[in-house]
This record gives C-alpha cells, sequence and structure tokens, in this order.
C-alpha cells in the first residue's frame, strides 16, 4: 500500500522530527522520519504497530487491528522503562491505548447483537467509542456513510464518505464509496477518477477494481472493463484465502485438520466474495 502523498522529510533550516508527524497523525511518515532519524528502536516499535493498526482499520480486519493494539501499552512502557519517557508520555497521550481498545472493540463488535444498526444514530450511539479516537473515527465514520448509502441518502453518505478521507486521505474504502455514490448517479468518468485514487494508495484492493471496471464498462472501454474485472475476481479469491488463514490462526488452526474441509472452505469464501461483488458493487 502506497502513502497518500509524497513527504518532504527536512529541510535545510528545519529538519523534520518524528513528532511533528505523529501530532498530525501521519504515522507512516512518522515512522519514516524516526528510522531515517535513527531514533531508537523502543519508539519506532511503538510507531510501526501504530502503521500496522492504522493500514487493519482501513482494510477490515478487525482481529488483527485488535491484536496489535493489545501490545501499544507493552510497547509504551518499553519506551519508558529505556529512558525515553517524554518520548513515551508523547505516544501515550495521541494514541490513547485503553481508549483504542473500546473504539477497535465497538467496530468488531457491529453485527454481532441485535438491532440498532438499521438507523443511522442508534449506529452513531454504537459507534461513539470508535468516533472518538482518530485511528478508528475515518472507519466509523465510513460505517456511518455506508449505511445512508443503503438507505438511499446519498447527500448524508456523500457528507460524510468526505468526512471520513477528510480525517484519513489513505482510506480507500472510503474513496471506493464516494466513486459508487458517482457510478449510481449516472457519472461513470468520476466514478472512475475516484476508483484510480483508491488504487494508487492500494493497488491491491479488489472491490476498487471490480467496479473500475464496471465504471470503464459504462463508458465504452470494454477491454480495459474485462482486465480490472478480471485482476479484482483474482484478488478476491486471493483475500479470502488470507483470511481464511488468518481466521484458522486465531482459532488455533483448527481447520487445518481437515484439508480437504479448508479446500472447501476456501473456494465457497471466494464465490462468496465474488457474489456480493457483483451485487453490491464493492466499497463498504
Amino acid at each position: 500500500m502506497t502513502d497518500p502523498g509524497p513527504a518532504t522529510l527536512s529541510t535545510p533550516d528545519a529538519p523534520l522530527r518524528w513528532e511533528t508527524f505523529a501530532r498530525t497523525g501521519e504515522w507512516r511518515r512518522a515512522l519514516a522520519t524516526a528510522r531515517l532519524s535513527g531514533v531508537r528502536p523502543e519508539v519506532t516499535d511503538v510507531l510501526e504497530d501504530v502503521v500496522n493498526v492504522q493500514d487493519a482499520v482501513r482494510a477490515r480486519k478487525l482481529p488483527q487491528a485488535k491484536r496489535v493494539g493489545a501490545g501499544l501499552r507493552e510497547a509504551l512502557d518499553r519506551a519508558a522503562e529505556v529512558g525515553l519517557t517524554g518520548e513515551a508520555a508523547l505516544l501515550r497521550s495521541l494514541l490513547r491505548p485503553g481508549t483504542l481498545e473500546a473504539a477497535l472493540a465497538a467496530l468488531d463488535g457491529l453485527g454481532r447483537g441485535t438491532g440498532g444498526e438499521t438507523e443511522p444514530e442508534a449506529l452513531r450511539v454504537r459507534l461513539v467509542p470508535a468516533l472518538d479516537h482518530p485511528l478508528t473515527r475515518p472507519e466509523a465514520l465510513n460505517l456511518l456513510g455506508v449505511l445512508h448509502a443503503l438507505r438511499e441518502e446519498a447527500g448524508e453518505a456523500r457528507a460524510l464518505f468526505g468526512e471520513a478521507v477528510a480525517a484519513d486521505a489513505g482510506h480507500y474504502r472510503a474513496l471506493t464509496n464516494l466513486g459508487n455514490l458517482e457510478l449510481e448517479g449516472g457519472n461513470p468518468a468520476a466514478a472512475e477518477a475516484q476508483y484510480r485514487e483508491a488504487l494508487r494508495l492500494n493497488p491491491e484492493y479488489d472491490g476498487a477494481h471490480h467496479n473500475l471496471g464496471v465504471a470503464l464498462r459504462r463508458q465504452g472501454k470494454v477491454q480495459e472493463s474485462v482486465g480490472a474485472i478480471r485482476r479484482a475476481q483474482r484478488l478476491s479469491v486471493r483475500r479470502a484465502q488470507e483470511d481464511s488463514r488468518e481466521e484458522m490462526r486465531g482459532r488455533g488452526g483448527g481447520l487445518a485438520t481437515n484439508p480437504q474441509l479448508v479446500r472447501w472452505v476456501l473456494i465457497a469464501a471466494g464465490a462468496l466474495v465474488l457474489f456480493l461483488l457483483l451485487r453490491s458493487g464493492g466499497g463498504a
């Protein structure tokens, strides 16, 4: 996955510090700057964990985000123990690890309860912990936008997707959802631009490839359309396989004892992803 845009790490008069990027929530740039500056590994370990949490939330791999996020407290404690008290205090104030754990739990808990997820205000209440943390707020806004889109409330959905992107310029799924609104509104060229921007951020995102294919087809670009949709199909099957392996690791490898069952689970998962993409046009 690529960064939202180019970064200038330093100038002759004012070399930038990783703290500058951390304070503005540009965690990947903070990590790159820390590495180039020779910052102690106890700090770069924390920054790397934050980047991994952010990437997992963007991809909606919430169990993975929760596992990495749970280790942030220990990583911050290690930084303080080796004398990096100022750095650890700054990171702790920005990351609020306890709040982050609650925020990730709120995102991961959606769909596991009963009721409250078909009304925007009820969903917003359930998402309060996620809306309150900068690492999860973009995804919470995106989820609210998806609900409004499903309710055919395009104006509200567009505003929320825009808020999500403003909060996290690297949130490629929110960008894809903006493209979906353009596509549904009869603007395939505008949709194409949004999908290509999403793919600049994450070239492996199958949903944006599929929807790009649809937008290209509606513009009469048939050959390009076929190529995009074929790539989406390959990526969606691969993603289903990766998700299945990740789930098996989380369960201690229970399914691995039956290779034939694993094979059918993977095939079914791939088919389900393709069906959902074709039915809904990806995004979400």
